[in-house]
């Protein structure tokens, strides 16, 4: 016998779910039955003197397939509906025998075996025999985003170990003789524990209660293969394309009948993730097929907020909303109308058709979640190196030769998972370094050497500390900096003066002096240092100089426009260029008002600058806006509102119009511009659900209405006309990036910018390594000097327009639990030298310690808690998974990450409900104890609201304030302060 069997490797799996959605979705299982399950184990108890660091770890549940198979002993039919294969090993249910008693069940000492309550029989692994009698493996071996799951005969798989030089983890405590092997984490390998070291899985995973709300009836149309339709008997068609949910954009198989999506998988053409996705790419199958998706136009009747509607026609909205328009640019001006597009509309619309419809119409209020995301990345690239397009991309002799990782306030392993697998399978087979400064234990941090869990919003001193250190030291690339800096060392000098050192950066970021400096030393020996940045960075007041401070930290130590070092914020920014509209259509506009829709808030309600009096979304604002109080009192303000959405949410009930939209592969277009600079097409595969139309196709029809349709061309509701005719013409990074040349690709991908024909040359973006190999050619950044610029005249100047300077001078924000600089803004607005449209901006001054002492000191005894916000585990995305059943199965309720030590103050115990305020607002979530959180911190993740189907929660940004970088208009979601206690009810 060549017994089967899995190989899961503990040091690789980051608890993501893969697993489990590519099991549910191959073996056809409803909400509630489980062949797989990964489970999640963090610390909490309190601190004791001699406990080692924080854990977190993840283990995959699923069949042993043991040689002594409890289940099969127990089993009482007759005969027996478990079976063990003698060639294989592997013991399987007889689903047509079982009758649902449970005994096997019981019996399992690996609570390995689920139920199917729809069906019911048993349900367990057996290595996807339907899969197997195709020659495939099984699907979550192939899909695990970390290779963390193997296939194939044990024998094999023990000597691939050895290989390894892995150690197992013994699991036949119960004398099963399992054959699944566990490769134990590194930290394991001769290490014990501490005694008092216990691990629990947090309430919020194991609460049936609250997973009892998903009926068998809601995976009908997604998983449930037993409904029957017409489309099950077509013939399956596989088309290649890429994930449009984030900005992974995973390239992906769609497996479709007819009109219908019945499987999604990886594409394991795809040169780069070869098949992997994570759960969220899979789970778009309930985006598709959803009882809760918008079907028809409808228009309110009510009172606003009230959510009552009445059914209409799109030609009666569309004309109404377009009288209405008409009546508010009368009387008020073309710029009274604002218009947000959120990352569900899609490239074809951000980038072409509303800003046509636009720049035709005359409004310069348009925005996109970038100001919310990543509009501090972008500007800082934009003014270091004249371009938003990182070099760094996933190959082995790029990223995956660093010797260091480095990630600040970025949790990929959670965000990207994918991206994560790579890096961490680099770091484990080429003995690399991770290091990870996060206020709390991530997964990504769960995987790190080191977790540096430093004060939230202070990660620009840490890297000021790490830059004064370093040239103290003499152990900055002072050639590098000669070569390719300007500025340099005005920097130098300015950090020095401030005594910026590493005393200093430890008192600011709560980190120990001893731990900045072996960073530090760390980051200048490494042979490569990749510094990844993301969120953690982007969503504070001083986002642009902390990304700037940590670009300096890459080019000083010669980590830039190479293979295997670089500095990396996800993701690239493809510098986008509206598409252009004849001079005689453009009517004259007033500046626009801020970069970011919040501003637009007091020209809702006081009409300043100027009024707004409509406003045409087609994102989720009343839960992603901060300071959702004044939100709301600005909405009901409003003459018009118009949501453009999939499902109703919280800024559906403020709507007078919500119109049904499609998305992906319903409408057809590009991904978003994945962070190793690739971009996926998918073609239109399937029609949209009800009257759902394209968000493309409402903006050409409104413009109709206004005779616009010379410009935004009817021809345009085509996407592969609107991309080759008008994006790809009006940005010159997408040059020769047409439809033809997208899918003459296998995998539907192409990476900017394209390199010649037949080129078999460095990747054009690796500057300075080219430099060193053609000293003959004149490489150079696309910026005045050609070089990397952190300190120029021209630079100082537009900084000076702002209140403030170029240099690099400290501050944080004004809710700390300790005294630091922070922002004061003018009220007088000024013209931003930063964009390329006249857009109104307060100036800003940094307040020193002693103006900031007053409010800081007042604030603290009475909000004694720092509140970090963020991106939930890997199966979320903003609101839209909140609509899949199965990602509500895998991480169902809003909850809020805590400190045993600050829990037990408050007599909270994990699972219970906690209220948390701040000056904003009140909202409740479950409590999740885990050590691996800075004691005087709470984490609570953004994306739900009011309105969700399954387990409505209160959106966070009832927690957070208004407070913007006044460079880039990036908003602070991250650091508040806020006080909580147990609920009593």
């Amino acid at each position: 016998m060549s017994q089967l069997a899995l190989m899961i490797d503990l040091e690789r799996c980051t608890g993501c779910k893969s697993c489990e959605a590519a099991c549910k979705q191959t073996n056809a299982l409803g909400p509630n039955a489980y062949r797989n399950r990964v489970m999640w184990f963090s610390q909490q108890e309190s601190d004791t003197p001699g406990d080692t660091p924080p854990r977190l770890d993840f283990l995959t549940v699923t069949c042993q397939q043991c040689e002594r198979p409890a289940c099969l002993r127990a089993c009482p039919v007759h005969p027996k509906a478990i079976e063990k294969d003698p060639e294989t090993g592997v013991v399987s249910v007889n689903e047509n025998r079982c009758t649902g008693c449970g005994e096997c069940a019981l019996a399992c000492p690996y609570g390995a075996i689920g139920y199917d309550a729809d069906k019911h029989h048993a349900v367990k692994c057996d290595l996807c025999a339907d899969r197997r009698s195709r020659d495939l493996g099984p699907a979550c071996a192939e899909v695990c985003p970390t290779r963390a799951i193997s296939f194939g005969t044990r024998d094999d798989l023990l000597i691939q170990a050895q290989q390894d030089d892995r150690e197992l983890l013994d699991t036949d405590h119960f004398m099963q003789k399992p054959a699944t092997i566990y490769l134990k984490r590194f930290r394991d390998m001769g290490q014990v524990d501490s005694p008092t070291m216990v691990q629990k899985t947090p309430s919020i995973m194991l609460d049936k209660a609250v997973r009892a709300r998903l009926r068998p009836e809601v995976a009908l149309g997604s998983y449930n293969k037993t409904e029957k339709s017409v489309e099950a008997e077509l013939p399956e068609r596989i088309v290649p394309g890429g994930c449009n949910i984030c900005f992974n954009a995973c390239p992906i198989k769609y497996h479709l009948r007819g009109n219908r999506v019945v499987n999604i998988y990886g594409n394991r053409e795809d040169p780069v993730f070869q098949g992997r996705i994570c759960p969220k790419s899979q789970m778009t199958l309930q985006m598709y097929n959803n009882p809760y998706r918008l079907l028809q136009p409808l228009k309110r009747v009510g009172k606003r907020g009230s959510d009552r509607f009445e059914v209409i026609s799109w030609q009666q909205a569309i004309d109404e909303i377009a009288d209405k328009l008409s009546l508010l640019r009368k009387q008020y001006g073309a710029e009274s109308l604002a218009i947000q597009a959120g990352s569900r509309t899609g490239v074809l619309n951000i980038m072409g058709a509303i800003p046509l419809f636009a720049d035709m119409w005359g409004t310069p209020n348009v925005a996109s979640t970038e100001p919310f995301c990543d509009m501090a990345k972008g500007l800082a690239l934009d003014i270091t190196q004249g371009m938003g397009l990182l070099a760094n991309i996933y190959t082995e002799e790029d990223i995956g030769s660093a010797e260091l990782y480095l990630y600040i306030g970025d949790n990929q392993a959670e965000t990207r998972p994918v991206n994560f697998g790579l890096v961490n399978d680099w770091r484990i087979k080429n003995r690399a370094h991770m290091i990870v400064v996060d206020p709390r234990m991530t997964a990504t941090a769960s995987k790190a050497d080191r977790w540096l869990p430093i004060r939230s919003g202070t990660d620009m001193a840490l890297g000021l500390g790490i830059i004064h250190y370093l040239f103290d030291q003499n152990m900055a690339d002072l050639e590098f900096c000669d070569q390719w800096i300007e500025g340099w060392q005005i920097w130098r000098d300015f950090v020095r003066e401030k005594s910026y050192d590493v005393g200093w950066a430890a008192s600011v970021t709560d980190l120990p002096v001893e731990q900045i400096i072996e960073l530090a030393q760390a980051i200048s020996e490494a042979d490569g240092c990749m510094i990844f940045l993301s969120r953690g960075i982007n969503q504070h007041t001083n986002a642009l100089q902390t990304n700037r401070v940590f670009m300096f930290l890459a080019a000083i130590t010669g980590n830039w426009g190479r293979r295997g070092g670089g500095f990396f914020n996800v993701s690239s920014k493809l510098d986008w260029e509206d598409p252009a509209i004849p001079e005689s259509r453009k009517p004259k506009t007033r500046p626009a008002i801020s970069k970011n829709p919040v501003e637009w808030l007091e020209a809702m309600l006081s009409d300043d600058p100027y009024p707004i009096r409509a406003l045409i979304t087609g994102n989720n604002p009343l839960a992603q806006w901060p300071d959702q109080r004044r939100v709301r009192k600005a909405f009901e303000s409003l003459d018009l509102v118009v949501h453009m959405e999939l499902f109703k949410n919280e800024t559906s009930r403020y709507a007078d119009y919500i119109l049904p939209m499609a998305s992906g592969i319903e409408k057809g277009g590009t991904t978003r511009f994945a962070e190793d600079r690739r971009i996926i097409w998918n073609d239109r595969m399937i029609d949209p659900p009800g009257e759902a139309k394209s968000d493309h196709w409402f903006w050409i029809e409104l413009g109709k209405r206004f005779g616009f349709d010379d410009v935004l061309k009817p021809s345009y509701k085509d996407p592969r006309i609107l991309w080759d005719e008008v994006l790809v013409p009006a940005t010159p990074a997408l040059t020769g990036v047409t439809i033809k040349a997208l899918t003459d690709q296998p995998n539907r991908c192409l990476r900017l910018p394209l390199r010649a024909t037949g080129s078999d040359e460095l990747d054009p973006l690796y500057i300075t390594e080219r430099a060193k190999t053609r000293t003959e050619a004149s490489e150079s950044y696309p910026t005045p000097s050609g070089k990397l610029e952190f300190w120029t005249e021209e630079i100082e100047q537009k900084f000076t327009v702002m209140g403030l300077s170029s240099l690099p001078e400290f501050y944080s924000e004004p809710e700390q639990l300790i005294d630091l600089p922070h922002l004061h803004y003018s009220d007088q607005t000024v013209i931003s030298p930063f964009f390329t449209r006249d857009t109104l901006v307060h100036p800003a001054s940094i307040e020193d310690r002693g103006d900031a002492q007053s409010e800081n000191s007042a604030l603290a005894p009475i909000y004694d808690t720092e509140l970090v916000t963020g991106r939930p585990p890997a199966p979320h995305f903003h609101s839209w998974t909140h609509y899949f059943w199965q990602a509500q199965e895998m991480w169902p309720e809003l909850y809020c990450q805590i400190h045993p030590d600050k829990a037990k103050l408050h007599g909270i115990d994990d699972g219970d409900t906690v209220l948390v305020e701040t000056r904003q607002g009140t909202i409740e979530a479950r409590a999740w104890l885990h050590r691996g959180i800075r004691p005087s911190s709470i984490f609570i993740p953004i994306g739900w609201d009011q309105q969700q189907p399954y387990h409505p929660g209160s959106t966070v940004n009832h927690l957070t304030g208004i407070a913007l970088d006044p460079i880039s208009q990036q908003a602070n979601l991250k650091t508040h302060l806020c006080r909580i206690r147990k609920s009593e009810f």
